[in-house]
């Protein structure tokens, strides 16, 4: 029996401790004193006076509470608990809305898991780091489709691996194999949203205001959280800004992305096409991104007429890692 046990055996669900409570977890505790202190002989080390006794029991007492203080901590940081056998449970009760039932619901979520990720500041010289595993039709069938969407068995994983220099300098990228680099500072050219912009962004009201300013460069609020590693607090400020458009849906049908089951949010486009954010569906991280089909729809184009079938994936990327180190080529 530990001592947290005791603790729980002893005062039971009573606010404050009775009198004979605290006389049975003294007890308690002092019989486990006692029974540490027999050696492996078999023998009792001797006794110092009752006064050093009471000591014991004072220190055994506020460890025992300190740990109980520290393990729930612990459960409430990685948003779940663990029973006497060691399993984890997840603390739905810690979220905003543990059943969430809007997809204004499920972006507060996330926006409260998002807040709650630890962070440091990086220097203008460190770099962020994206990487996704992001799902191809095979190369015949891209060839002939381009287009087309996603066919269960054609299909290959590629994984994208990014980059950029918080200062904006560099940005580098894994390309077959072969690692590019471009730099500024030696001539070469590429778009990137200025950090020192970015980080101010602590709010969903300055998040609505930057995305409606006019800017040289185009910006898609649902794609930037997958190529920027951003403060938690801008992080969350983008979710409830996005929460707070128009035609925001919730996908009613589970996904499975990357082993995980996932939360499909997003909008509509061109009445057929939905263009989803993916949300664990335990820590309501954002996992990845994808483009799906929810209604029937006929193609007409110039190279002849295709259907799209309800339920049609045209593109799905997991967010694989999102992290500050500190050159080209780390990637934690």
């Amino acid at each position: 029996m530990d001592e947290l046990t005791v603790l729980r055996e002893a005062f039971g669900s009573e606010d404050t401790p009775s009198a004979d409570s605290h006389d049975k977890a003294r007890a308690a505790l002092l019989q486990r004193i006692d029974t540490a202190g027999v050696n492996s002989a078999g023998a009792r080390p001797v006794r110092a006076g009752r006064h050093r006794r009471r000591w014991a029991l004072r220190v055994g007492l506020t460890a025992a509470v300190a740990a109980a203080a520290v393990l729930g901590a612990v459960a409430v940081e990685n948003l779940g608990t663990v029973d006497d056998n060691g399993k984890g449970h997840p603390i739905v009760n810690a979220l905003p809305f543990p059943q969430p039932a809007s997809a204004a619901e499920v972006l507060e979520n996330a926006a409260w898991a998002a807040d709650r990720k630890p962070w440091k500041n990086p220097r203008p010289d460190q770099f962020m780091y994206n990487e996704s595993h992001r799902l191809r039709g095979t190369p015949e069938r891209e060839a002939r489709e381009p287009n087309g969407p996603l066919v269960a068995g054609k299909t290959r994983v590629v994984v994208e691996q990014e980059w950029k220099r918080i200062d904006g300098r560099i940005l580098a990228r894994m390309d077959k194999g072969n690692l590019v680099v471009m730099n500024k500072d030696e001539g070469a050219y590429f778009a990137q949203i200025p950090y020192t912009d970015l980080v101010k962004l602590t709010t969903p009201e300055k998040v609505l205001a930057w995305d409606a300013a006019p800017k040289q460069y185009g910006v898609v609020l649902d794609q930037l959280l997958g190529q920027y590693v951003l403060p938690p607090a801008v992080e969350a400020a983008m979710f409830r800004a996005i929460a707070r458009g128009n035609g925001v849906r919730l996908n009613p049908v589970a996904v499975n992305i990357d082993g995980r089951p996932a939360i499909g949010l997003g909008r509509t486009i061109e009445g057929y096409l939905s263009q989803e954010l993916l949300f664990d569906k335990a820590t309501y991280r954002l996992i990845g991104e994808r483009m799906v089909a929810i209604a029937d729809h006929t193609n007409v184009g110039n190279d002849g007429t295709s259907q799209t079938h309800k339920g049609d994936v045209f593109r799905q990327v997991t967010y694989t890692a999102s992290t500050i180190v500190n050159k080209v080529g780390d990637t934690e």
